[in-house]
C-alpha cells in the first residue's frame, strides 16, 4: 500500500428512490486509510461520516422516504459494519469479523472406530 495515496483505491455506492420518486445516491470512497461519504439528494455534498478502511462495501434498502444503509469497512484484518437508519446517526452494527491466519489443527489422537 502506498504511503499516502491521493486517489480512491476502493469505492462502493448505493442508491434508492424515495416514495416521491426522488433518487438518492451515496458513494463511499476509500484512499487506503479512510472512507468518506458523498451524498446526492438533488446536489452533491460531503457528509461527516468517515471510518478507517483499506476496503469498503455497502448495501441499502428503502424505508419510505429514506433508507437503511450498511457500510462494511475492512482495516487491519478486521471488518466493521456501520449502520444508518432513516437518515439518523451512524452507529456500529453487530457484524464484525477478525481475519485470522489459517493454521491447521491436528489432533494427536485418532478418532475411535
Amino acid at each position: 500500500m502506498a504511503d499516502n495515496p491521493n486517489f480512491p483505491v476502493a469505492t462502493a455506492a448505493v442508491s434508492w428512490k424515495d416514495s416521491g420518486g426522488a433518487v438518492h445516491v451515496r458513494v463511499y470512497s476509500c484512499d487506503g486509510y479512510t472512507i468518506i461519504e458523498r451524498c446526492y439528494d438533488g446536489s452533491w455534498t460531503t457528509s461527516s461520516f468517515t471510518a478507517p478502511a483499506e476496503a469498503v462495501s455497502a448495501t441499502c434498502w428503502p424505508n419510505g422516504n429514506s433508507a437503511s444503509i450498511r457500510v462494511y469497512c475492512t482495516f487491519q484484518d478486521k471488518t466493521v459494519e456501520w449502520c444508518q437508519d432513516d437518515g439518523g446517526e451512524w452507529y456500529q452494527g453487530a457484524y464484525t469479523t477478525v481475519w485470522w491466519p489459517l493454521v491447521p489443527r491436528f489432533s494427536s489422537r485418532c478418532p475411535s472406530p
